[in-house]
């Protein structure tokens, strides 16, 4: 569900002292353990409260103290019944919705009004605990993760009740640099926004490792990427439906 990463160092170009990472839930879903690690491994502050008026009052008038707010997905219907609330305390920083079941990331995506409230992001919490930092870290720096089944759902958005179609722009004229990768290129970022490793990558391509590391180097150079994470993202977010099915051979 989750999209891979590569094993970089932590790298805090912000200032910890005006970042906070703070969890909307209950206990059951946010232990002690989870907070003290996110605040151990960000080097921020990070809190777990249980609504987001508590999160209100604990914070006053300092909107940077909701850098990062991460909703869990029991407090759905709220946030759907008050997105104005939960905005106003994200501030200019980065708000999610953290999820178990898809169903839930779903729905919070169909009924969340983006023209009006803005872009939220998703954070799977039934995923690889490094892979989940990975996505953590996108949000301290204002990126929002967008998982695969999400992304599907807009490239398959229905078609208006008065029969009318869609007028969209193909993926490659919105990002003309995805032309611009070649056939091979394209496969290995398929595999990798499967989650594959290089070593797997490479077995089903038929080439080496070194060659499928040298094929990510090129692609990330060309899309504008530092990493797989943000490689990935940009593979759901532009590559044709077409290539999702891109046969490997």
């Amino acid at each position: 569900m989750g999209i891979p990463i590569q094993e970089d160092p932590v790298q805090n170009d912000y200032n910890p002292e005006e970042f906070s990472i703070n969890f909307v839930g209950k206990e059951l879903f946010y232990s002690d353990q989870t907070i003290h690690g996110v605040q151990s491994e960000f080097g921020v502050i990070t809190r777990r409260i249980e609504t987001i008026d508590a999160l209100s009052a604990s914070s006053g008038s300092d909107v940077r103290a909701g850098k990062v707010v991460v909703v869990d997905q029991m407090m759905l219907d709220d946030l759907l019944n008050r997105p104005q609330a939960y905005v106003e305390i994200a501030g200019s920083g980065s708000l999610a919705f953290a999820y178990r079941k898809e169903e839930s990331a779903r729905l919070a995506f169909e009924k969340w009004d983006r023209s009006k409230f803005g872009d939220i992001g998703y954070l799977p919490m039934n995923i690889a605990p490094d892979v989940w930092r990975s996505i953590l870290r996108l949000l301290l720096h204002e990126e929002l993760h967008l998982p695969c089944f999400l992304a599907d759902c807009v490239a398959h958005s229905p078609t208006p009740s008065n029969g009318a179609p869609v007028a969209t722009s193909k993926p490659s004229d919105l990002h003309p640099t995805y032309s611009k990768l070649t056939r091979r290129e394209k496969q290995v970022l398929q595999l990798v926004s499967k989650g594959q490793s290089n070593k797997i990558i490479a077995s089903n391509l038929g080439i080496t490792e070194h060659t499928v590391k040298l094929h990510m180097h090129n692609v990330a150079g060309k899309i504008g990427v530092s990493n797989r994470t943000a490689a990935a993202q940009f593979y759901f977010e532009v590559a044709p439906d077409e290539a999702r099915e891109l046969p490997v051979d």
